[in-house]
C-alpha cells in the first residue's frame, strides 16, 4: 500500500500539472478582430476620402478589450475597457495604453433584482425584461464581459464618450435586438454649461420580439431615435436620428450585412446649426476575424505585421 502512494501522487501530480498548463494556456489566449473603414467626407469646404482601421483584442476571458486605431499605417490612439468588481459593484473603466497611460472614464454598475434594472452612475436605470435580466447580469456582472455590456448599450455609447466601438461588429451575439429593454433613463451633462439634460428611452418590439424602434425624449425635444428595419435574413437597416445640444444634429443611415464580410454601411449627414455648415459622410466598414494573437499589448511593428499578412 504504501508504495502505492507515491505512484499515485505522481500521477496527482502530472494531471495537475496538465490542467495547470491547459487553463494558463486558455487564460492567456487572445483573438483580435479588424476593421477596416473607407470614409469620404463632402461638404462645400472639402472632399476627401480616408482609410483607417481599428483593430479590436481581447482575452478569452472576455474581461478586457484593447483597441488600437491605425491611421496611414501608425497607431494613432490605443486604450483598454476593462470590468473590474470592488465594494461598489462593478467598473468599467478605459485606461489610455500609450504615453503616461491615464485614465479616460470610469463608469460604475450596479444591478438591482427586485427590479430587474442595471444602474450607471448610480443615475442611468435600464429596466429590463425578466426573461434576459438573469442573462446579462451573469454575463455583465460575474463573468465581466466587455462586449456583452457594448452590446446592451449600443444606442447610449456616444453619451458615455465611447466612440471607437462599433457592437454591431465587436461581437457575435445574434440576440442583440431581441426584447431585451423595457425602457431607460439616463442623465447626460451639457458641454458648455453646469445643467444636465435626463432622457427617457422608450422601446418598440415587433411580432418577432424583434426591435422596431428607440425614442429618447425629454418634455422639450427628442435626443435620440432608431428605427429597424429587417428587410431579409441576411440585411438590416437602421435609420437614426440624434441631436446633440442643438449644436450638432445627426441624420445616419446604416445598412448591416453580416454575410457579406460583416459589413457596416453608414452614410451620416451632420448639420452643425451654429456654423451652419452641412457635411455628408459616407462610411464603409469591413470585418476580418484574424484569430489568435500573442499578447494584449502589441507594439506599432507587431500590428503592421498583421495588416500586412491580411492583404
Amino acid at each position: 500500500m504504501n508504495k502505492l502512494i507515491p505512484v499515485f501522487i505522481l500521477h496527482f501530480s502530472i494531471v495537475f500539472s496538465v490542467n495547470a498548463q491547459q487553463l494558463l494556456k486558455k487564460a492567456n489566449s487572445y483573438n483580435g478582430i479588424l476593421l477596416t473603414q473607407l470614409t469620404e467626407v463632402k461638404s462645400e469646404q472639402e472632399h476627401e476620402r480616408d482609410t483607417s482601421r481599428i483593430l479590436y483584442i481581447q482575452n478569452s476571458s472576455k474581461d478586457s478589450l484593447f483597441v488600437y486605431k491605425i491611421a496611414e499605417s501608425v497607431v494613432s490612439e490605443a486604450k483598454t475597457y476593462f470590468l473590474t468588481g470592488n465594494s461598489k459593484g462593478l467598473c468599467l473603466t478605459a485606461k489610455s495604453i500609450l504615453g503616461d497611460a491615464e485614465i479616460l472614464n470610469k463608469l460604475q454598475i450596479t444591478f438591482s433584482d427586485t427590479e430587474h434594472a442595471m444602474f450607471i452612475n448610480q443615475q442611468d436605470k435600464y429596466v429590463l425584461y425578466p426573461k434576459f435580466y438573469a442573462s446579462i447580469k451573469q454575463k455583465v456582472n460575474s463573468n465581466h464581459a466587455v462586449a456583452d455590456l457594448f452590446d446592451l448599450l449600443e444606442d447610449y455609447l456616444e453619451d458615455y464618450s465611447i466612440r471607437d466601438i462599433y457592437p454591431t461588429l465587436l461581437s457575435e451575439n445574434k440576440a442583440r435586438w431581441d426584447r431585451i429593454i423595457q425602457h431607460a433613463k439616463i442623465t447626460t451633462p451639457r458641454n458648455q454649461s453646469d445643467l444636465k439634460d435626463t432622457w427617457n428611452y422608450k422601446y418598440q418590439y415587433n411580432n418577432q420580439s424583434k426591435l422596431a424602434s428607440v425614442k429618447a425624449t425629454s418634455a422639450e425635444e427628442t435626443h435620440f431615435s432608431k428605427k429597424m428595419s429587417y428587410i431579409n435574413s441576411s440585411t438590416v437597416k437602421m435609420d437614426i436620428y440624434r441631436n446633440t445640444e442643438d449644436r450638432q444634429i445627426l441624420s445616419r443611415k446604416i445598412i448591416y450585412n453580416p454575410l457579406k464580410n460583416n459589413q457596416l454601411n453608414i452614410t451620416d449627414q451632420v448639420e452643425e446649426t451654429g456654423l451652419n455648415k452641412e457635411t455628408m459622410l459616407i462610411t464603409k466598414i469591413d470585418k476580418r476575424n484574424i484569430g489568435q494573437v500573442k499578447s494584449l499589448h502589441l507594439s506599432n511593428m507587431e500590428i503592421k505585421k498583421i495588416i500586412k499578412q491580411l492583404k
